[in-house]
């Protein structure tokens, strides 16, 4: 939880019209503005550098970050340690929410956007008839398809969910699973190039599902075997 000093060093910044970038009040004028102990105002300015509010750089002054909802939904779960059960609950939550924002999403969508997503999807499928996982790429296609609605939370809880699917990739991106997930990637792009938003909203919802069973297999193995063997025997393609 914030501490109160924390919370008035975000309104004493407010109030000195900072934007992000801006250098901050060196630490001697924040101790005498803020009457607080110089040992308590570097604790308090950590707690917000952790949350990105922050920003430090070894031999120049601090600045500002960037106060937005992305910010603040990454950092509440930086520290989230990435369980099977962590992952289906948040790939709950992005199911609908992305199933309710990608009608306004395809109505605002450019050109370009389609472009990108198909080249985005096709780089997936490349990877995958090499067997190669591309956790990367399936990010930036969830990003690229909501990016224009320019819905910070949104796009942060995105964000969260693949930092931390990325941590358990090694163990769940194998296998027959690669090509199936690419190709449906790409067919939601080939039914947004048709202009049918209601199969392409079908075909997104389908790809949770099949996602979904994944994880559901694997928290299965986990409980019969272990989290620890079960990775072992999921790495090993059993």
């Amino acid at each position: 939880m914030a501490s109160d000093l924390e919370f008035r060093l975000i309104r004493h910044f407010r109030l000195l019209e900072l934007v992000p970038g801006d250098p901050l009040p060196r630490e001697r004028d924040l101790v005498h503005d803020l009457q607080v102990s110089r040992p308590a105002l570097r604790e308090a300015l950590a707690a917000l550098e952790a949350l990105g509010f922050v920003v430090s750089r070894q031999g120049a002054r601090r600045t500002l970050g960037t106060f937005d909802m992305e910010t603040v939904v990454e950092s509440l779960t930086r520290y989230m340690e990435p369980t099977t059960e962590l992952m289906l609950e948040m790939l709950d939550v992005r199911r609908v929410l992305e199933a309710a924002f990608f009608p306004i999403a395809v109505a605002k969508m450019s050109a370009n956007t389609l472009r990108e997503l198909r080249r985005i999807a096709e780089r997936m499928v490349a990877k995958a008839g090499r067997g190669q996982p591309f956790v990367q790429e399936d990010a930036q296609f969830h990003q690229a398809l909501y990016e224009q609605l320019g819905n910070k939370t949104l796009q942060g809880l995105i964000a969260a969910f693949w930092r931390l699917f990325d941590e358990l990739s090694e163990q769940f991106q194998v296998g027959g699973d690669l090509q199936s997930t690419a190709l449906r990637h790409l067919r939601i792009v080939e039914t947004l190039e048709a202009g049918d938003t209601s199969l392409a909203t079908h075909e997104l919802n389908v790809h949770f599902f099949d996602v979904r069973a994944r994880f559901t297999a694997l928290r299965a193995k986990e409980r019969a075997l272990g989290p620890a063997a079960s990775r072992e025997a999921t790495q090993a393609g059993l």
